[in-house]
């Protein structure tokens, strides 16, 4: 059999792509674009061989763990690894609306959602208003996603408000179980749905924020705040009975918990964006 071939040595291009993405995800935004720009004009000087920038300048993670605060970074890591597991739980909590911790905790389930979102909010922004920087202007991506996220947001929450409202909930009661309101399964879909993909944008956002700027934690935020409340509404509906609180309490008690706990989101996302 013929021996494998030896790896083909990195072009320039691809060693500076390398060492960037290692050195944006280990240090503070500012540093690493430093260390980049470093990095290009040793990499792109006229003399320099390429086939050996790895044995000259180092793999470009060394390269780049030979330039990181090493515990800062474990501290880095132990906070995502905690931020990470929050999200997936509320993806996890809006597709199957059930939680493993019903049967050692015995608080209200729905609720469960809000804890990782004070959590995340409070962990995520102490650390990056400690450790993250701005870097130039605020991106025009980040203002279109916030935009994003807060339109689904509300628009969800509207719908919301429309299927709980009395009147509605009185003409499902009549036709429950023999027909299921579109209204209420696009409600499903919203609330599903929206809390996954939310979830998965809050981890976009929070990798942003280490690797960019930390203003994209408002993405982070936001999109935490809108799958926390997908979270509570679809644990609400898997428990929820008519008959207490009844058709016409539903709406004002499930809005006077939801409303306070997107306030609280919106001041963090603003918070974030300072």
């Amino acid at each position: 059999m013929n021996r494998a071939k030896e790896a083909k040595p990195l072009t320039k291009e691809q060693y500076l792509k390398t060492f960037s993405r290692a050195v944006r995800w280990r240090l503070p935004p500012q540093e690493s674009e430093e260390a980049i720009a470093d990095y290009r004009e040793l990499i792109f000087q006229p003399e320099r061989d390429e086939s050996r920038l790895a044995e000259e300048l180092g793999e470009p993670v060394q390269a780049a763990h030979l330039l990181t605060d090493v515990a800062t970074y474990r501290q880095w890591l132990k906070v995502f690894a905690v931020l990470a597991f929050g999200l997936f739980l509320l993806a996890k909590w809006t597709f199957t609306a059930h939680s493993s911790f019903t049967y050692f905790l015995g608080y209200e389930r729905w609720w469960y959602p809000v804890w990782v979102m004070a959590v995340g909010m409070a962990l995520s922004l102490y650390w990056f208003r400690r450790h993250g920087q701005k870097n130039g202007p605020m991106s025009k991506w980040l203002v279109l996603a916030l935009a994003a996220v807060l339109i689904y947001g509300v628009g969800t929450l509207a719908w919301n408000w429309y299927v709980m409202s009395p009147g509605f909930l009185n003409i499902y009661r009549e036709t429950y179980p023999h027909v299921i309101p579109w209204q209420i399964i696009l409600q499903r879909e919203l609330i599903i749905n929206g809390g996954m993909v939310c979830a998965l944008i809050a981890l976009a956002g929070l990798v942003l924020a280490k690797c960019y700027d930390r203003r994209w934690l408002a993405l982070y935020v936001l999109a935490l705040t809108v799958a926390a409340l997908c979270g509570f509404i679809i644990f609400h509906m898997k428990g929820m009975s008519l008959d207490y609180p009844s058709a016409d309490m539903i709406q004002s008690y499930l809005f006077a918990r939801l409303i306070p706990i997107g306030a609280a989101g919106l001041i963090g996302t603003g918070v974030a964006l300072c």
